[in-house]
């Protein structure tokens, strides 16, 4: 007698990762309320004097400084006392690509882009210091850069300066002026938006509550606060070169490079 066994196939389970939708019809109508004010903003040069765009000019970088604020001390939880260091370099940076023959409209984004590449090296100096320590060493940092910036006579040294070229007719400066400021704003507030809801603001949360306890979960704390901190940079310049446009140079080092 043969025991004879039957095989039964059973069925194989295969595991399917959930959905994750990363934007509902709240984050959609959200986002297109926000492209539509823009558009209604950037049309008010041409039914608004000159007073009211001045004032929406002050607005626009208050508004980028305060979303790089947010995004350093709010979320990454870096809390800078020296961010002018970078408003003032925005402004004296854009000095030097206007002297050597790029109009100030475009030379914000160069601007922007070469803080940023400044702020990489100096990160790794005020990286060095965690707490209260890393907010009094971001104000010496400032206070460096002062210091350095008022040696030089082709920045004004101690008394300042003006721009070399800009818009001649007052009417379009300010038109132009005004939609540079937009412009900075809307990059600073919708790059926030991005970073927020990516995987980096996910670890810049958790980096926010506790590093250690982020990084025994496999963030790379520094990585994330080193962008972060490059990014606040580079915001910070570009507020710092529309208040420049604004004023069309004419600040000294401690209005520039200033706590106020």
């Amino acid at each position: 007698m043969t025991a004879q066994t039957t095989a039964v196939d059973s069925p194989v389970t295969t595991s399917v990762p959930p959905a994750v939708r990363r934007g509902g019809r709240a984050a959609v109508l959200g986002l297109t309320g926000t492209f539509l004010v823009l558009g209604v903003m950037a049309s008010l040069p041409y039914v608004v004097d000159n007073g009211v765009t001045t004032q929406l000019v002050k607005l626009c970088y208050l508004i980028a400084l305060a979303s790089m604020w947010n995004l350093l001390a709010g979320y990454a939880g870096m809390v800078s006392m020296g961010q002018q260091a970078f408003i003032g370099l925005g402004a004296y940076t854009l000095f030097v690509v206007n002297d050597h023959g790029l109009n100030v409209y475009a030379g914000t984004l160069v601007v922007s882009a070469i803080v940023a590449l400044i702020a990489w090296p100096v990160s790794y100096i005020a990286f060095r210091l965690r707490g209260g320590y890393f907010a009094v060493g971001t104000w010496v940092i400032a206070e460096v850069v002062r210091l350095i910036v008022v040696r030089f006579d082709s920045l004004g040294a101690a008394s300042g300066r003006n721009i070399t070229t800009i818009t001649a007719e007052p009417v379009l400066r300010q038109a132009y002026t005004y939609w540079l400021a937009l412009a900075v704003m809307a990059a600073a507030v919708l790059g926030t938006y991005l970073a927020l809801r990516s995987r980096l603001g996910l670890d810049l949360q958790a980096i926010r509550d506790d590093e250690t306890a982020a990084g025994s979960l496999g963030v790379n704390v520094t990585r994330g606060k080193r962008i972060i901190y490059i990014a606040a940079a580079g915001g910070s310049a570009a507020a710092g070169a529309v208040i420049s446009v604004k004023n069309r140079g004419g600040a000294t080092p401690p209005h520039n490079i200033g706590v106020q």
